[in-house]
């Protein structure tokens, strides 16, 4: 079968894979998404009760890319954020009175998220969707990168953007190394109503098993993320909905009142997962692909839309410079880009859970006291802010606000 060309394919349609696509769209170029699962499984609901924290900047990029007006009504604004941990007096709170009276956030349900960018790509002339095709095989060459769809199409581009998740099938197939820890927990996601408002304030508890988080929904609802180890967490889901839900309460004081639970509950096994490399011969890792985090502070979409700011700026770059988007230097300089926040965020997530998850009596009365400490110290307390809203350090045009635009 004949070679259909493109300047970029991004594999996977997944959150990621899809706002890379939208995004290299707006540099006028023809791109293809390339995805194992149908668009009609991806476009119906499954009851996925997951959500994520959109924070202040990502919220920009959005914005940016033409599709913050369609997620706004469905999009809870995180006004506080209050950190604590069980039985300690310590405690953090982040006022959005400190962030010029803006929301640090916002929470949005992943599905409404999915299936809105599918709608924005579906009216883009240059961006083509091939779903339901599975790849069988890829090469690479100084020119071209080929890929081998599993229906015998043959698909060649300049640049090839992997977004397939932290089990990325490309990843494997190029022989690019990994380093994988399994964090032996489980995190527990599920839906409620309360009988208190939650007043846009997100709690994070800090336990023993690991934290749980109530983030704040539209129409008073809240999504639980509860991580435990394995072996409780696979207890707690046999527990009745009655039981289980009075040991979420407990774990927050009973602070939104009376919980019922919407739709089912989930378990999502946690590891890390990172790369050692984020490039090779015209391959881009984004998102999971690249650097999958333990969710203690809800901060993996907002890294992997970052990975897409500073690629598109490197790309736009090239552009204007007459180089070949696919070029290793290109991408060595993203890479290059993405190398301080990645790290740094890794660092941080595992040093929080494995800290939190001592038991020593004295480790305890140090957090309780760092927590106060934090919280008691405001220029300290607003570069965590700044750091949590993505506003920290060099910040990428879409995360300004702007597309890149090198030639003014």
């Amino acid at each position: 079968m004949a070679l259909k060309q493109f300047d970029c394919i991004v594999l996977g349609g997944g959150l990621i894979g899809l706002t890379a696509a939208l995004a290299l769209a707006k540099l006028n170029l023809n791109i293809a998404v390339v995805e194992r699962s149908s668009l009609k499984l991806l476009k119906t609901s499954t009851g996925d009760q997951r959500t994520s924290a959109i924070s202040a900047s990502s919220k920009v990029m959005l914005d940016t890319l033409g599709i913050w007006d369609l997620l706004k009504g469905d999009a809870e604004p995180i006004l506080d954020i209050r950190v604590s941990e069980k039985n300690t007096p310590g405690f953090v709170h982040y006022s959005h009175a400190d962030a010029d009276n803006q929301p640090m956030g916002y929470i949005i349900e992943n599905e409404i998220i999915k299936t809105t960018l599918i709608d924005a790509i579906e009216t883009s002339s240059n961006v083509h969707l091939l779903f339901d095709h599975p790849i069988s095989s890829f090469s690479d060459s100084q020119t071209l990168i080929r890929l081998e769809l599993s229906d015998g199409r043959s698909l060649g581009g300049r640049l090839l953007v992997a977004a397939d998740g932290a089990n990325s099938h490309i990843r494997t197939l190029s022989g690019m190394k990994t380093t994988r820890l399994d964090y032996e927990q489980t995190s527990i996601v599920f839906t409620v109503n309360h009988t208190i408002p939650h007043h846009g304030i997100a709690h994070e508890r800090f336990l023993p098993g690991g934290p749980i988080a109530f983030l704040p929904m539209t129409n008073q609802r809240s999504s639980v993320v509860w991580t435990e180890k394995s072996a409780i967490a696979n207890d707690l889901v046999n527990l009745t909905t009655e039981d289980f839900l009075r040991g979420a309460s407990l774990r927050i004081d009973n602070c939104l009142g009376k919980l019922s639970l919407i739709g089912s509950r989930a378990m999502y096994p946690l590891s890390l997962i990172y790369s050692g490399n984020l490039i090779k011969n015209r391959l881009v890792l984004v998102g999971d692909a690249a650097h999958r985090i333990h969710p203690i502070a809800g901060q993996g979409l907002n890294l992997g839309l970052r990975d897409i700011a500073h690629l598109i700026d490197k790309l736009a770059h090239a552009q204007y410079a007459g180089m070949d988007i696919g070029d290793h230097e290109v991408l060595r300089r993203f890479q290059s880009s993405r190398l301080v926040d990645n790290m740094s965020l890794i660092a941080a997530t595992d040093g929080l859970n494995r800290l939190f998850s001592n038991s020593s009596f004295s480790i305890k009365a140090l957090r309780g006291f760092g927590l106060s400490a934090v919280n008691r110290a405001g220029p300290l307390k607003r570069i965590f802010m700044r750091e949590a809203m993505g506003q920290a350090g060099k910040i990428p045009s879409l995360l300004e606000g702007t597309l890149p635009n090198y030639g003014d």
